[in-house]
């Protein structure tokens, strides 16, 4: 009896003892089974304080980082709107995070719903025009969408032909004019001028009469942009006019840029057009015909020969030296408006159209070429083209990412290249991969052809890129044919016809001819004489005239001084029929 007594006594006592027990909320353990919620972008992971017991308390403590926001609400709310609808697309909104509603500001989506035409846009365009001006009355247009959809609201345009003086009417002659091959498949050419005054009514007139009598008119488009005149002299506005002529190849034309208001056109000029799909053909390679006179002399001694033999220019950069002043434009392009607009020009964009003093879209702004859609022209552009069995790919050297092509370049490129069935393979850059001067030879100088040479050679040599045309050293080059991570191809020769050509064999050949202006370099000290075949300083007034016939390109690089050419160095490349497949 006695021992059963003791054990209900102390049985009795340790349930005295438990139910005393107090519980303290202080232990924090970072378990699952603690957990009150995850971590978020505003908070890290939360836990219940717990008690030794294991019991779990009501308050929490946070533990660990924060997460990223989750940017992939699409919330079509007012507060997340970034453009309104329009006639052609749904508002587009910023996505917003999933935890705590912000915007995502670089991530955006757009709304299934198009909005209604807004008939706000003032576009005195010919497919706008209700009445055309005349002696008594200014021209009326009808407001437009900007789908082009046209209104019944109109607007006045100008003034009554009868208030233009004389004087005025010298401010819508154009200036500058410049003509490329706009979609040369086609036989459509681009012309681009500018004028002081607003145009009126831009034209061009073209006909098989020299007279101009039976005239086709070919409507152009403008936009408004400012020149910064140098020495401080105020900005001014000027316009840049752009049409698209679309004629009949292998026929003689002429033509004028004209305002077809105020009865002022330029010049009349004979237009020369060729079967842009033969497989024989003659285009010049110029670069960097800047002018420290400003004033295209240099230039218009070029141009003066190689418009009587060539069929087109390519112009790998540097037009002009200080690219943001218009007046130098003007001096290199009106004072060559006689060489300029019967030959086109094929350019791209140098540092002194970009980087080199801030030039800002001024490869757009002077020439008319086909481009593709692309995040910027303000630093340049890149397009390509096909005349004959040639494709030309364009490339823009002046946008990059770490010395190298932005990706959507990148990305453009390595399409061009894999959809290609030319014969032959030509790119044209400014900034050179391979040159014997300081931007392609010198260490202190030359991180961008590194880095583009590493990005891009052996991309040209798997996909068959024949000639790369550069710019930028001024001097005169030809590599070896260079091959993968650019070892020396061994080349053998073949004569045709009495003349001896090297055999393609599969490597990439870089050229530079000179300088189509008068600053002229020497090469860098050491340069890596191994890689080429020709090397030499240029000359003042020099070029390179390629001259394709079907599977066969010859070369010769030339010199003028005044009506003197020299030519300098020949060469001649062969494909045969085997890589021409």
């Amino acid at each position: 009896r006695d021992t059963e007594q003791y054990i209900e006594s102390d049985v009795s006592s340790d349930k005295e003892s438990q139910s005393v027990h107090t519980h303290n909320f202080n232990k924090q353990v970072k378990e699952e089974r603690y957990l009150k919620e995850t971590a978020t972008c505003k908070h890290g992971a939360q836990y219940y304080y717990t008690c030794d017991c294991g019991e779990i308390g009501e308050e929490y403590f946070e533990n660990g980082e924060t997460i990223s926001c989750d940017y992939s609400a699409e919330i079509e709310d007012e507060k997340y709107l970034r453009r309104k609808a329009t006639c052609q697309r749904g508002a587009e909104y910023y996505k917003s995070c999933t935890m705590c509603g912000s915007a995502a500001y670089r991530e955006t989506f757009i709304s299934s719903e198009f909005g209604d035409h807004s008939y706000t846009d003032e576009n005195p365009d010919f497919d706008s025009l209700k009445e055309d001006a005349t002696f008594e009355s200014p021209a009326i247009y009808y407001k437009s969408c900007i789908c082009g959809a046209l209104s019944e609201e109109t607007f006045i345009y100008g003034e009554p032909l009868r208030l233009y003086t004389e004087e005025e009417k010298k401010a819508f002659a154009p200036t500058s004019l410049t003509l490329t091959l706009y979609d040369p498949q086609n036989s459509i050419y681009g012309i681009t001028y500018n004028t002081q005054s607003q145009p009126l009514r831009p034209i061009i007139q073209v006909s098989t009469n020299a007279d101009l009598s039976n005239a086709i008119e070919f409507h152009a488009h403008f936009e408004k942009h400012s020149n910064i005149p140098e020495k401080g002299v105020l900005a001014t506005d000027y316009y840049i006019v752009k049409a698209e002529i679309d004629i009949e190849p292998n026929t003689t034309y002429y033509y004028r840029a004209y305002d077809k208001h105020v009865d002022v056109g330029s010049q009349v000029t004979m237009l020369v057009t060729k079967d842009t799909t033969a497989e024989n053909f003659t285009f010049a390679h110029l670069a960097d015909t800047q002018s420290s006179t400003n004033d295209g002399t240099a230039f218009g001694t070029v141009l003066s020969h190689v418009t009587t033999i060539s069929d087109f220019i390519v112009h790998t950069g540097d037009v002009v030296e200080w690219s943001l002043y218009e007046n130098e434009w003007t001096n290199m392009l009106h004072t060559n408006y006689a060489y300029l607009s019967t030959i086109p020009m094929m350019a791209i964009s140098g540092n002194h159209e970009t980087t080199y003093q801030n030039g800002n879209n001024e490869t757009y702004k002077h020439f008319n070429h086909k481009i593709p859609t692309q995040t910027s022209t303000t630093h340049g552009y890149y397009y390509s083209f096909i005349y004959g069995n040639v494709k030309f790919i364009m490339l823009n050297t002046n946008r990059l990412t770490g010395n190298k092509l932005t990706n959507d370049q990148y990305e453009w490129l390595i399409g061009e290249l894999t959809n290609n069935v030319s014969t032959w393979t030509v790119v044209a850059m400014h900034n050179p991969m391979y040159s014997a001067g300081v931007y392609g030879s010198n260490p202190d100088r030359n991180q961008i052809s590194v880095a583009l040479r590493a990005q891009l050679h052996n991309i040209f040599v798997e996909h068959g890129v024949d000639i790369v045309l550069q710019g930028h050293d001024h001097l005169i080059s030809k590599t070896k044919p260079l091959g993968i991570d650019g070892e020396v191809v061994a080349q053998t020769t073949q004569t045709v016809n009495g003349i001896e050509y090297a055999v393609s064999n599969g490597g990439v050949i870089y050229v530079m001819s000179g300088t189509a202006g008068e600053q002229y370099r020497s090469p860098y000290g050491t340069y890596g004489s191994s890689l080429y075949d020709i090397v030499d300083s240029s000359k003042k007034c020099s070029w390179a005239e390629f001259t394709v016939n079907g599977n066969t390109i010859s070369v010769n690089v030339k010199y003028a001084s005044g009506s003197n050419v020299q030519t300098l160095y020949t060469w001649n490349l062969l494909k045969t029929d085997d890589e021409a497949d």
